[in-house]
């Protein structure tokens, strides 16, 4: 029996989902016991958000891939003023000294989360269009520049620095995919850098963060606080892990233990045995992915495909690196299995877009499959 990608992909994702939801209780527990006088308020609120994903998941079985391509850019402008949104006094809502919400009652939505999805469709359509023009500098690398720049300005006035280098490597990602020379993304690479510079350096917040990020250790009762004890936690877990529920990191030792840190209390709880479900299950669905969108023959959906599961990929990694210390602590959540309504809902949206894509792959090869047999 063949095993399709996309049955590969779903159980991943069950797989993720389902081990989130354990891993939210175990490392909220106590703590929402303390503050909310609940120690499943997190874990029932998580269950409304995978109860809403799968209506995601659901719906996005429904949309052909066409509407995308066909209301691409009316779809990106929509997300841009919902960024913009996020400055006007009132509708932004601020948490962590960041106004990257919008309240809808019992439910924060986080646009930056929709403003990826939105990218990538836009992406998707601009590098079909001008396929044949990539290598052209006014063409294929100037607007695919300036466009997803104003979004980063945006998301930056917020602030927002994690989900602005997320759209800055998933574009550059998606250039390279698309064909565009080499020299010019390593050029525009090479221009990011002192801008990068001047805004770390310009911000003391900023600063602080990457000074602890180089040496943690000697900042562990401020900035380097949240990086080391996750290491900590990383390292009391070992090979097998001290068990579900005996992690003694969640114990207000901490902070985003059942967001941004969440893989910390997996390594804690279930060693390296739980990190490497975890990384198995994001491999199998890079390469899912990547076989669905080496399938199809539309180079809208074969980009719209490979930007999908681009995202997901270098969401994990970036959140791992942060987890691990590996990079600067900026909020990303890790997809499927940090707490969180708008990174759960766009995640298994972008899964059942996936999905989709598969199945018209497959609608192809048969359609080709009658032909030759006729």
């Amino acid at each position: 029996m063949k095993l399709l990608p996309y049955k590969v992909l779903l159980f991943c994702v069950f797989v993720l989902v389902m081990f989130g939801l354990v891993m939210v209780y175990s490392s909220s527990a106590i703590v929402s016991g303390a503050v909310n006088h609940d120690s499943f308020y997190f874990v029932k609120r998580q269950l409304v958000f995978i109860f809403l994903s799968c209506g995601a998941f659901v719906f996005a079985l429904y949309i052909h891939p066409d509407l995308y391509q066909r209301y691409g850019y009316p779809i990106y402008i929509a997300m841009l003023l919902l960024l913009a949104s996020l400055l006007v006094p009132g509708i932004g809502k601020s948490a962590g000294g960041a106004a990257r919400w919008i309240s809808l009652g019992v439910f924060r939505l986080q646009p930056g989360e929709l403003f990826k999805f939105a990218l990538i469709v836009y992406l998707a359509k601009s590098l079909a269009k001008k396929a044949n023009h990539m290598t052209l500098f006014s063409v294929g690398i100037v607007p695919h520049i300036i466009i997803p720049g104003v979004a980063m300005v945006l998301l930056m006035l917020e602030p927002d620095f994690g989900t602005t280098f997320m759209v800055a490597t998933l574009t550059f990602v998606m250039l390279f995919i698309g064909g565009a020379p080499v020299t010019y993304l390593l050029l525009g690479v090479l221009i990011a850098i002192p801008v990068a510079l001047q805004m770390i350096t310009s911000s003391h917040y900023r600063l602080e963060r990457v000074i602890a990020f180089l040496d943690p250790w000697s900042h562990r009762q401020n900035e380097g606080y949240q990086v080391v004890e996750s290491l900590m936690a990383f390292g009391s877990g070992g090979f097998w892990g001290l068990g579900l529920g005996r992690g003694p990191g969640k114990l207000h030792f901490l902070p985003a233990a059942h967001t941004d840190f969440i893989l910390a209390i997996i390594g804690e709880e279930f060693g390296f045995v739980g990190i490497s479900v975890i990384i198995i299950c994001f491999l199998l669905i890079v390469i899912c992915g990547f076989k669905i969108a080496l399938s199809l023959k539309d180079p809208f959906q074969i980009y719209l495909a490979a930007g999908l599961t681009t995202l997901m990929t270098l969401q994990a990694i970036f959140n791992a690196f942060v987890v691990m210390g590996l990079v600067p602590t900026k909020g990303i959540t890790l997809p499927f299995v940090s707490y969180g309504g708008s990174s759960l809902i766009m995640s298994c949206f972008m899964a059942g877009v996936l999905v989709r894509l598969s199945q018209e792959s497959t609608t192809l090869a048969d359609c080709d499959l009658k032909e030759t047999t006729t």
